[in-house]
């Protein structure tokens, strides 16, 4: 029997022991990384042009023609004194439509201007404490005529939004994506035996820290980057002597998980924050038919001051998992002016109130490898309204669940699901929460994101809004490159 049992024994702790080694570069503690200095910044112009052109059997044409030109400044800063995000977004169309059949004609033009931009800066001082000055700001022109046998109508829209944040707080989210890219890196030349010895702790932060340095600078052609950042990944594990067999499997793996692994943005930290925010939303409307001589003006604005507090944790739970928490409470005043005129006489009113907002949403990620996601966020958010004498209050809802995922088939072949599921009551969402602690509402925001992938919730008016409502919306895409 011990003839037989040592053996069996020794094979068994062998395999463990093998077993451990395989998954020892999983049991990096990603939630206790701290990034190296970032300092990014990024500018993207792009634009396109369409061209519609339809003849039927009603006998009726129609040409349409339309161009947009679009540009996104996207910076990042992550310093030992500052940590930054900004995001502008400057978007311009312009669209013309023509419309004939044997009785009638039309001819339809519009511009759109709009801009948007957030920023969150905070400036560190001792003991992880910081004065933070966030901010969003939008504007919108659009100018629209109309132009048929009836009449001939203009239509001019300003909408100004400036909604500042100044705060003060402590703790801080670390950025992880660098050190998660270096634990790929190893374990994809693990899979395939290229690694000479087990790496340590020490040898996943001295890659990351070389894919932070790498990552962020600037080339103007893409392939001479490229070379450089993989002969530095090259040079990195070299002089860790991680590799002792430099084939073309080692240069393949290293060249792939480099080149096509997703960039999630994951962190890991604490952050408690809590400030005041002025607030100011100014739009104006003006409708012009010129054949009847007759305009019409729509005038709001709206201007108010609130204080917050919000909370958030992020937290890389292991390789695979992140939980993020993010809580914030929002209350004020507000003053809200508002003007009409048309041929028949004009209107003024004006409405005061106090208003608050509390949100709180929990995110659940899982990364099992390079090329899948999964994530999934419940929340739910408060509103209360009332006139300053609390004669008139109405609390409202918005509960829900959005779920996201992501999977990588091939190098040219991508799927990808959005979906959200809401119920809304009474929902009051003009009060100006936290952009960067908010849950999607609604389909604009999903849109609207930028590269940093933070949730943005934008203020919308809510006497637009119905009693209550259910919304659903899905979004399944499967894309492939064909060339």
């Amino acid at each position: 029997m011990k003839k037989y049992l040592f053996p069996f024994l020794a094979l068994l702790l062998f395999s463990l022991d093998a077993f451990s080694q395989k998954n020892a570069i999983k049991d990096y503690p990603l939630n206790n990384y701290i990034a190296p200095e970032i300092e990014y910044r990024s500018l993207d112009l792009g634009s396109n042009l369409q061209m519609l052109g339809l003849s039927d059997t009603t006998n009726q044409n129609r040409n349409s023609v339309g161009a947009n030109i679009d540009l996104h400044y996207y910076d990042y800063f992550n310093t030992v004194r500052s940590q930054s995000i900004s995001d502008a977004f400057l978007y311009t169309s312009y669209s013309g439509n023509r419309r004939k059949t044997d009785t009638s004609k039309s001819v339809q033009s519009s511009l759109n201007i709009s801009f948007d931009y957030f920023t969150e800066t905070r400036l560190y001082g001792q003991n992880g404490n910081f004065w933070g000055m966030h901010g969003y700001t939008s504007y919108r022109y659009r100018p629209l005529s109309v132009k048929d046998d009836q009449s001939d109508r203009r239509y001019r829209s300003h909408n100004l939004t400036v909604i500042p944040y100044l705060s003060f707080g402590k703790g801080r989210v670390q950025p992880i994506r660098s050190a998660r890219q270096a634990m790929d890196i190893l374990i994809s030349l693990q899979k395939y035996n290229r690694l000479s010895i087990n790496p340590g702790k020490e040898a996943i932060d001295s890659l990351a820290r070389v894919a932070n340095r790498i990552r962020y600078k600037r080339f103007f052609d893409r392939r001479f980057k490229r070379i450089y950042q993989l002969e530095e990944l090259d040079k990195a594990i070299r002089n860790m002597e991680l590799v002792d067999t430099l084939d073309m499997v080692y240069f393949a793996n290293l060249s792939d998980i480099w080149d096509f692994i997703r960039r999630y943005n994951r962190g890991a930290g604490t952050r408690t924050e809590g400030g005041i925010i002025p607030m100011i939303v100014l739009n104006n409307s003006k409708t012009k038919d010129i054949d009847a001589g007759e305009n019409v003006l729509h005038q709001n604005f709206r201007y108010g001051i609130y204080g917050f507090v919000s909370f958030n944790r992020m937290k890389a739970v292991s390789y695979a998992w992140q939980s993020d928490i993010m809580v914030d409470l929002t209350f004020g005043y507000t003053d809200y002016f508002r003007n009409y005129e048309d041929g028949n006489g004009s209107s003024r009113t004006r409405e005061d109130a106090l208003k608050a907002m509390l949100n709180a949403s929990w995110q659940f990620g899982y990364y099992p490898t390079t090329r899948t996601h999964l994530g999934l966020t419940p929340y739910t958010a408060v509103s209360f309204n009332s006139e300053t004498d609390f004669s008139n209050s109405k609390i409202g809802m918005n509960t829900g669940v959005n779920l996201t995922a992501y999977y990588y088939i091939s190098p040219r072949f991508r799927l990808s699901f959005y979906s959200t599921l809401s119920y809304a009551y009474r929902f009051d969402n003009t009060v100006p929460a936290p952009f960067w602690n908010s849950v999607l509402y609604n389909r604009t925001t999903v849109e609207l994101r930028g590269k940093t992938n933070d949730m943005v919730a934008f203020p919308i008016r809510a006497e637009d809004d119905p009693e209550y409502r259910v919304v659903y919306y899905f979004v399944f895409s499967l894309n492939y490159a064909i060339f």
